[in-house]
């Protein structure tokens, strides 16, 4: 059957696509390639599936042309990527990133989750911005180094980096603007969405085109929006 693309507008028939790419389910995997499925909804029951959340959202072709970015960035995540890190007090600076994939494979994840029809991307409406960045990335444009930047924090629980986390996508407000949070691969991801600039200390710390990143690693404790969840999932029977 004959659907409409949601990348290429396109009539084709469409593949089950991850919004989270599948490589960043894998620590979550257990020895029967299951992870845990915790429902925020206390009238559904946790589940144990074996793949990462999928939609019928994309073409075989546009699944090409974003995996060609997935494959870079997970690279880069699993080592065979090499980088230059520095660390300065607690932030950490990475060098040496490929400006376009790496932004690329971000806002292509900011995407799909504004125009999935899943339950757990309720939160994320990007209103007129969701056609802005359809086009940025089925045309592979990053933009400008200022255009949708994103914050990167690496999740640390008794030193060790949270991987074996994945987060119901949150919106929230820096300042004037409207920001989104996603938590996966150890990282929370803040995308600030607006028509006007960004604060400079978001542009600052998000990737530049000469291929540096900021990051400043935050303690689980203090992520307060991860530890309201887990106290209302606690609440409800759900942990």
């Amino acid at each position: 059957m004959l659907v409409t693309c949601k990348l290429c507008k396109k009539e084709k028939d469409l593949r089950q696509s991850h919004i989270i790419p599948e490589f960043m389910y894998t620590s979550l995997y257990d020895e029967k390639h299951r992870f845990h499925e915790i429902s925020t909804d206390k009238n559904k029951k946790n589940r144990l599936p074996q793949k990462g959340v999928r939609e019928r959202l994309l073409c075989n072709d546009c699944e090409q042309q974003l995996s060609k970015h997935e494959t870079y960035a997970s690279l880069v995540f699993n080592g065979g990527y090499s980088l230059k890190i520095r660390n300065e007090g607690r932030l950490i600076h990475l060098e040496g990133l490929e400006y376009s994939k790496f932004k690329l494979f971000a806002l292509s994840i900011l995407w799909r989750a504004g125009v999935s029809n899943l339950d757990v991307f309720s939160q994320i409406k990007l209103g007129p911005h969701e056609e802005i960045l359809r086009k940025m990335v089925l045309n592979n444009d990053p933009g400008a180094d200022d255009i949708y930047p994103f914050i990167l924090s690496p999740i640390v629980h008794e030193k060790s980096v949270q991987e074996a986390l994945i987060v119901k996508p949150t919106w929230t407000r820096l300042g004037n603007h409207y920001a989104y949070r996603f938590v996966f691969g150890g990282i929370a991801w803040v995308f600030v969405v607006s028509s006007h600039q960004a604060p400079k200390e978001v542009i600052g710390a998000s990737i530049s085109k000469e291929g540096k990143i900021t990051m400043l690693p935050w303690a689980l404790s203090d992520m307060k929006f991860i530890v309201k969840m887990a106290q209302e999932l606690t609440q409800s029977g759900k942990l």
